[in-house]
């Protein structure tokens, strides 16, 4: 079970990853600085289905993989909670394509499914800031678990930080969208190298 949860978190990000680079290089005048990542899987975008599709199997990927982590790691109300959230976040990643936004991530007469896109996207990001506090603030009481702790810090700062900036009143809320989302990938890349460890290791 431990290779197949890490074998999820990785593709996931691989997934994720490869479908935003390729995107945008596909997506004519497309600034990564400036733009959603959402924009690239829109309604109407010529990248529109291929990166709704990305969205939902690296989502239900990322979940799985959280949801593996609770009978892996030394279980506490504090780390199920953090581990739980964080599924949500993949969850929210899902459900950002099963419902595309409207074209350019538009909020002019928005669409049911675009206002579905907002709402739990919004909320995915949230869960998966709150999910990656919960199991750092476990994992410092777990032996050998410090370095989770630490790098929970490290990721979670910038994110906290660049959560706050993803709206359009300010010019780089595609750069700090990407904050964030490298923020939760280091710290998903940690914890799925931290579950490839023999439990005694890790508890």
């Amino acid at each position: 079970m431990r290779q197949f949860a890490f074998a999820c978190a990785i593709l996931s990000l691989v997934i994720l990853a490869v479908a935003a680079i390729s995107a945008g290089f596909a997506y004519p005048g497309y600034d990564h600085l400036r733009q959603y990542i959402s924009e690239l899987g829109a309604t109407g975008a010529s990248t529109g289905p291929g990166v709704s599709y990305a969205f939902i199997a690296s989502g239900v990927l990322l979940a799985a993989f959280w949801l593996m982590c609770i009978p892996l790691f030394p279980r506490s109300p504090l780390a199920m909670i953090g581990f739980g959230l964080s599924a949500l976040n993949g969850l929210g990643l899902m459900f950002g394509g099963v419902f595309p936004c409207d074209f350019q991530c538009s909020l002019a007469s928005p669409s049911p499914a675009a206002v579905l896109h907002e709402v739990l996207g919004g909320i995915g990001y949230l869960c998966g800031l709150a999910g990656l506090g919960l199991v750092g603030l476990a994992a410092k009481s777990w032996p050998r678990g410090r370095d989770l702790f630490h790098l929970a810090i490290v990721c979670g700062a910038p994110a906290a930080g660049a959560i706050w900036l993803i709206h359009p009143g300010f010019e780089f809320f595609g750069g700090a969208q990407r904050v964030l989302e490298i923020a939760l990938a280091a710290w998903t890349v940690g914890v799925a190298l931290a579950v490839r460890r023999p439990m005694e290791t890790v508890a």
